[in-house]
């Protein structure tokens, strides 16, 4: 059965002033709601888990960093095989969403069903980062449905998906590449704007290495 588990999340958040690090403690359930953008370094496929021979199924631009002031620094071709070395989610806006099940492990850290929460894009161990009533959690990919979908048949009640994804918010997620020359860069993996997503060749890493 799905369950929802604590996650140690590292955040940028940037502000006027400069970038600011919070890093949200496990069990922790006063943590303020994050301001935006956030910036969560703990991307699949994960600082220190490298993936190499990622073929390309499309051609992609290659730039210097992930952040605004990048610059184009090279392309990628259709066939190439690059190695992966980290990710980076940057999150304008939240998805939003709708706690369907909590377990018996869970219920004494006061999230209930039908309790809203606030999603924040994948990391490096296929989880989903979700926010609510200042708690921050992770739940496995798999189990969480998307407007009321769920890819377990059993329901959410008898072990299918335990929060359900109600709304889209805007997000990208850049990968950190090293192609078979030698150059080191950022592509875009995806890009989340409401209900118009898009990506393409980078999603299975997030599933990399999984038992």
């Amino acid at each position: 059965m799905a369950t929802i588990r604590f996650a140690t999340v590292l955040l940028l958040t940037f502000l006027a002033s400069g970038q600011e690090v919070s890093a949200p403690q496990v069990g922790r359930s006063n943590t303020p709601i994050p301001k935006l953008p956030v910036i969560d370094d703990k991307a699949c496929p994960g600082k220190g888990q490298a993936v190499p021979n990622v073929q390309l199924t499309q051609d992609y631009k290659m730039y210097s960093s992930w952040q605004n002031n990048r610059r184009q620094i090279g392309r990628l071709k259709a066939g190439e095989s690059v190695t992966v070395l980290d990710g980076v989610n940057v999150v304008r806006e939240p998805d939003k969403a709708v706690i369907k099940y909590v377990g018996l492990d869970e219920q004494s850290l006061s999230l209930k069903v039908g309790d809203e929460a606030l999603g924040y894009g994948i990391e490096a161990e296929a989880s989903d980062i979700f926010w609510s009533k200042g708690i921050w959690f992770a739940e496995r990919d798999e189990g969480v449905a998307e407007k009321g979908h769920c890819g377990f048949t059993s329901g959410f009640s008898l072990g299918g998906c335990t929060i359900d994804v109600v709304e889209y918010g805007r997000r990208d997620w850049w990968v950190h590449i090293k192609s078979s020359s030698g150059l080191a860069g950022w592509v875009l993996a995806a890009r989340f704007d409401g209900d118009k997503h898009w990506f393409a060749n980078f999603y299975p890493l997030c599933h990399y290495g999984e038992d």
